[in-house]
């Protein structure tokens, strides 16, 4: 700054405070937002089975959940091969890193139905959020609600 005048440092300094400042307000309207309110906080949820339905690219993903707030759908993704069909179930808690924010550790059995790019024929089915581990394959959804019911 030796080569500005007198006048135009002042302004870079200026400015340079201004943005500390800006900066600082804004991370501290982040953290109060985060405390008072909160952020969701999206978790793999374990697979526990998958069922077959009447159309061959349709799988009726069963996973464990959380009580309301705590543990909500929010995504299931789909990734095929040839050879296997990796599915990774999301669950989403509302408002996670609210101040006092509690969950209970009540798991709730969710179902949701998941569209192949291609029928699953013979592939093996597997849990994204257990590192690949092997899903049951169920051969109706009745199969599966009775089994997990």
């Amino acid at each position: 700054m030796g080569y500005l005048s007198g006048e135009a440092r002042d302004r870079v300094r200026a400015m340079s405070l201004y943005l500390v400042g800006a900066l600082v307000v804004a991370g501290t309207a982040v953290g109060v937002y985060a405390v008072l309110v909160g952020f969701d906080r999206v978790s793999p949820a374990a697979v526990d089975a998958v069922a077959r339905t009447g159309d061959p690219h349709d799988l009726v993903v069963q996973y464990v959940g959380g009580s309301p707030g705590c543990g909500d759908p929010q995504r299931i993704e789909v990734d095929e091969t040839a050879d296997d069909v990796v599915v990774t179930a999301f669950t989403v808690a509302r408002h996670a890193t609210r101040q006092g924010f509690g969950c209970d550790d009540v798991g709730v059995l969710m179902l949701q139905t998941v569209r192949l790019a291609d029928p699953l024929g013979v592939r093996e089915v597997r849990d994204g959020a257990r590192d690949g581990a092997a899903v049951v394959v169920r051969e109706s959804v009745t199969d599966l609600v009775g089994e997990g019911g």
